[in-house]
């Protein structure tokens, strides 16, 4: 969940399978709620979008490579770098089709470079920009300072 100035501006679930591929994704906004999952043989990605006009049915070409991207928000490229810090060596950039969310729940397919900088450092580069992601040993991104963490479950 994250707030700006008191107020709500989403709330989102990122479930991960332990290969750490996208597994389940739910993103409420002011728009709407917004659900999606890959299909179990990873051939296609589902879901749907409700707003107060009505349910907008998505459907998404998929692979075990694919990725998913939240516009102006770090944890579901944290996912995919995560995934990739054992494949892609510092200097290198992988190139991934990627399901990307718009704050409007507006979905459209692109491709996104993911340059590894450093050991925990990432360059991530779209085709409206750029910008720098750090994440933890966790694969949590280190940018968010201010965050507060509730365990799923307790140890």
């Amino acid at each position: 969940m994250s707030t700006a100035g008191g107020t709500i501006t989403h709330a989102l679930l990122l479930e991960v399978d332990l290969s750490g591929r996208p597994a389940r994704l739910e993103l409420t906004t002011p728009t709407g709620l917004l659900t999606l999952h890959p299909e179990p043989d990873a051939s296609s990605l589902h879901g749907n979008v409700v707003t107060a006009v009505g349910v907008r049915h998505l459907a998404f070409a998929w692979s075990g490579e694919h990725g998913l991207s939240v516009d102006g928000r770090p944890v579901a490229d944290a996912v995919t770098v995560h995934r990739l810090r054992d494949s892609v060596r510092v200097g290198e950039t992988r190139r991934l089709a990627v399901v990307a969310i718009a704050p409007d729940l507006v979905l459209r397919e692109e491709t996104v470079g993911f340059e590894r900088r450093g050991d925990a450092t990432w360059r991530i580069i779209r085709p409206d920009g750029e910008h720098t992601l750090t994440i933890d040993p966790r694969g949590v991104p280190a940018a968010l300072t201010d965050a507060v963490e509730w365990p799923l479950e307790l140890e």
